[in-house]
């Protein structure tokens, strides 16, 4: 245990080995002996195995007590600051030269020798260093406690020793520090105990100690005792474990020497605690700045602050790719485990969010105490938070697609296969890493989202519509329809529908002369459809577009699957029902059509016309409910009036068609298309007007239309909007309502003229 007497060679330069083990101490307070304890543990561990030890100062004040008692003085002590900016490519090689080595095989290297040297360091800049270092030398880091520096040294740590006194004060400051360290999913089975300075009078009895370690599943790894002479020693250079190998304090470092021992160092996740600055918190600002030299605090943190749900799905999505073997087999375990420990807790999801994040906190840490009790399991920091968010999503919600629904931007979630996770994110596809166990599991995701509202998906009921409590529109198909195993589709809403403005300068949708006719067309009552194909906007521009309806309008909206959110108060909601187990009670919105009828509408909304409610809706427009709104299926306005009337007759076939299209005719005054580019891009490509009827055939004419002239470097469509030159057939009725139309808005673009000449157009 007693390293040798004579020097220790410096080891010479050579290929980069396993990276080496990485030790903490640490403690609750200062003054408890840690700086001691890392100082002589290292030796005795240098004097036992062949690889030198380098001590990893972290203290912000750059005191030289470590370097003092090793002989190492400024200025010939290296420091992490003077190694900052230094080629990453060669640092191994420089680091051996800059960092002196004792006799004893010990070195230093401090933060800085200087205070204000420290600020010009980062968890971004120093970690490379130390990766580097970990190549040729064990590291023994000398950790201050300010939390800040301990996030960052428990991240890459092995093994843990965390020092305090037999003090009550020293004891609860452990308990509320521990219990911050595993909200942050720090592996609490890393840290060691250790108690100092046992046999003083009016310690706390190791009983007593015993007992409060084990009301936290840890027990005290070794008592040490009071030395008289290391004052002397600190103040004279001379060091305990050379001095006087045979004491008492000396022997009671055997139990960490075996735990040094027995560590079985692992892959670290490095980057890591340089990526996670925003976790240190406010405080951080005080010390770590990152490389642009603004203050990493609570702005950096967000309003999550330390481990807020932001971060936690970041780091998540970080880690998505880095799965262990044994991470289903252990999801498994602990989930009967969780769901036992919940029903003996009478933990339910509840309707509030507060309660339902109360909810999440407890079963966190549920899986962090049950977690614990697993012994070598070689699971990293954000390895850990991510196991434990996703078994939380797997018991309370969707599993793994609960990060997805976290994400404000993704618009829609597809899953093809149980490994096939798809999203539409910014107009865009994507593959996501997300996977599902096995289809088994797929199929569980979909029965918790339909069970709520009514319905069943079996092989009897093979396909279902439903929605989520958000608003978000669910598809799910299983076999015996879907050959290839069950599908899942989520097409999510805006919280906060998006105004006419965001839609012109967020989106480039439409300008600003074509949403002030669009938005005027309504209030006077002109009915509107909106046409496009599959995700390209319609319900959100119809939401957008029904802002305009005068409040004192009473509004009835029927949907299939209820996604409109109008601003108004006047409004009444009306959903289809499909039939139930027994193929009873279903409500079409044909029925919800004609009972709109009934209850004095001024404006009636159709969300979606996909059969033959089209002919109620097209019946109510011809009978005083002039104004009304739908949107529908089709890739061009004469399309759409296609459609119209081919869903028309699958209400009633005997229906002349002179006559069917005389009454869309008169119904519908405007039909505004929109069409989703291949860049993601949505925008208003046509607004036609219905003119009337010649004959058999249904007249119209375009006011607006959208030109696009080619692509940019970038894949971006790049185009213009037009009016045509006409003005609509009913521009007196703006005159008639008050409402100031300019004329000036329907003229031609510049470009315009030139597409007609070349017969683009």
């Amino acid at each position: 245990m007693v390293p040798a007497a004579q020097p220790k060679p410096v080891p010479t330069q050579s290929a980069p080995r396993a990276s080496g083990r990485v030790v903490v101490f640490s403690g609750p307070k200062e003054g408890v002996g840690k700086s001691t304890i890392c100082l002589n543990l290292a030796l005795a561990w240098a004097g036992t195995q062949s690889r030198n030890v380098v001590i990893v100062h972290m203290d912000p004040l750059c005191r030289n007590d470590v370097s003092f008692q090793l002989g190492l003085q400024p200025p010939t002590l290296a420091s992490l600051t003077q190694l900052v900016g230094k080629d990453v490519a060669v640092l191994s090689k420089l680091l051996k030269g800059r960092i002196p080595i004792s006799q004893w095989g010990v070195g230093v290297l401090p933060l800085g020798n200087k205070r204000p040297e420290v600020l010009q360091i980062s968890p971004q800049v120093v970690i490379p260093i130390l990766e580097s270092l970990s190549q040729s030398y064990d590291l023994f880091f000398d950790v201050d406690p300010y939390f800040p520096m301990q996030v960052f040294a428990f991240d890459i740590a092995d093994l843990i020793f965390w020092t305090c006194l037999p003090q009550r004060g020293h004891f609860e400051a452990t308990y509320g520090l521990f219990q911050e360290y595993k909200a942050l999913h720090f592996p609490l089975e890393r840290f060691e105990i250790i108690v100092n300075e046992g046999n003083l009078p009016g310690a706390l009895a190791p009983k007593e100690v015993d007992r409060f370690f084990g009301a936290m599943n840890k027990k005290v790894l070794t008592y040490m005792p009071w030395e008289d002479m290391l004052p002397e020693f600190a103040n004279t250079g001379r060091i305990l474990v050379v001095e006087q190998p045979h004491s008492d304090w000396v022997k009671s470092l055997r139990p960490l020497l075996g735990r040094v021992l027995d560590l079985k160092p692992g892959l670290k996740s490095w980057s890591y605690a340089a990526v996670e600055e925003a976790e240190f918190g406010a405080g951080s600002g005080m010390l770590w700045k990152p490389a642009d030299g603004s203050v990493v605090g609570a702005a950096a943190a967000g309003p999550g602050g330390i481990g807020s749900a932001d971060s936690k799905a970041k780091s998540a999505i970080r880690a998505a790719g880095d799965t262990p073997a044994f991470w289903d087999e252990l999801k498994m375990k602990m989930h009967r485990n969780v769901v036992t420990a919940m029903e003996t807790e009478r933990l339910r999801i509840g309707d509030s969010d507060e309660k339902n994040a109360e909810v999440r906190t407890k079963i966190s840490q549920i899986i962090e105490n049950l977690l614990q009790k697993e012994t070598n399991l070689p699971l990293s920091r954000d390895q850990r938070q991510r196991f434990v968010n996703e078994l939380i999503d797997e018991i309370l919600g969707l599993g793994p697609l609960e990060e997805l629904m976290r994400d404000t931007g993704v618009n829609e979630i597809m899953v093809n296969a149980p490994d096939k996770v798809f999203i539409e994110k910014s107009g865009k596809l994507v593959l996501t890493s997300l996977r599902f166990r096995d289809e088994e599991q797929v199929i569980q995701v979909i029965k918790r989202i339909v069970a709520p509202i009514g319905r069943r998906i079996d092989e009897s009921v093979p396909l279902v519509d439903a929605r989520l409590k958000d608003g978000s529109r669910v598809n799910a198909i299983i076999p015996p329809l879907a050959v290839s195993g069950p599908s899942l589709t989520i097409r999510r809403f805006s919280k906060k529908p998006f105004s006419g403005q965001d839609l012109i300068h967020k989106f480039g949708s439409l300008t600003q002369e074509l949403l002030d006719f669009l938005e005027a067309c309504v209030r006077i009552r002109r009915s509107v459809i909106i046409s496009g194909g599959t995700g390209t906007g319609k319900t959100t521009f119809l939401n957008m577009l029904s802002t305009a309806i005068p409040e004192d309008e009473r509004i009835i909206t029927v949907e299939d699957t209820a996604e409109l959110k109008l601003q108004q108060v006047h409004w009444v909601r009306l959903e289809s029902r499909p039939p139930n187990i027994e193929g009873k009670g279903e409500v079409t919105i044909r029925d919800l059509v004609k009972n709109c009828l009934r209850m004095r509408p001024d404006r009636i909304v159709v969300g979606e016309c996909r059969g033959s409610e089209a002919l109620d809706m097209l019946q109510a427009m011809n009978t005083g409910h002039e104004g009304s709104l739908a949107t529908i299926h089709a890739n061009s306005p004469r399309d759409a009036l296609t459609r119209l009337e081919a869903m028309c007759m699958m209400a009633s076939a005997e229906l002349p068609i002179w006559a069917l299209r005389e009454m869309i005719s008169s119904a519908v005054h405007l039909i505004v298309q929109i069409t989703r580019f291949p860049d993601g891009k949505r925008r208003v490509t046509w607004v036609s007007e219905v003119t009337g009827r010649d004959a058999n055939t249904i007249l119209t004419q375009d006011l607006f239309k959208y030109i696009q002239t080619g692509v940019d470097a970038d894949g971006k469509s790049l185009g213009f909007f037009t009016g045509t030159g006409k003005p609509p057939k009913f521009y007196e009725l703006f005159k008639l309502a008050g409402v100031t139309m300019p004329v000036e808005i329907f003229k031609k673009h510049p470009e315009y003229a030139q597409y007609e000449q070349r017969n683009v157009v």
